[in-house]
């Protein structure tokens, strides 16, 4: 399942970067309009989006490291000297994050 999360973080990463969602809000260097469209229609990208705002409802700083990983491209140790924790932390937060996204991604298509 984290592959399936991963994926589509992934597109909804490139997706953003495009200049929508949460992306929109980012600095300009975030924006990327380069490379492949993103492979995720609009209605499922803003479903990441509201659970990754309700991630943020949850935990700010699980939604800056999933921001951090997925949008600007850092890598774990990036990211840990960024928030001052280590590289096994910052995978914990990673898989805490995406099990909270998948689960709000299934509720959320469970009400649909």
């Amino acid at each position: 399942m984290r592959s399936d999360v991963h994926s589509l973080l992934c597109e909804w990463a490139k997706w953003s970067r495009s200049g929508v969602g949460l992306g929109a809000r980012s600095s300009a260097w975030v924006t990327d309009t380069r490379g492949a469209a993103p492979n995720i229609t609009d209605d499922m990208a803003l479903r990441v989006d509201a659970a990754v705002i309700a991630l943020g409802v949850f935990s700010a700083e699980l939604r800056h490291v999933i921001e951090l990983s997925y949008v600007r491209k850092l890598g774990v140790i990036e990211i840990g000297l960024k928030i001052g924790c280590g590289r096994r932390k910052v995978d914990s937060m990673l898989a805490e994050s995406c099990g909270f996204i998948s689960g709000r991604l299934s509720i959320l298509e469970d009400a649909a």
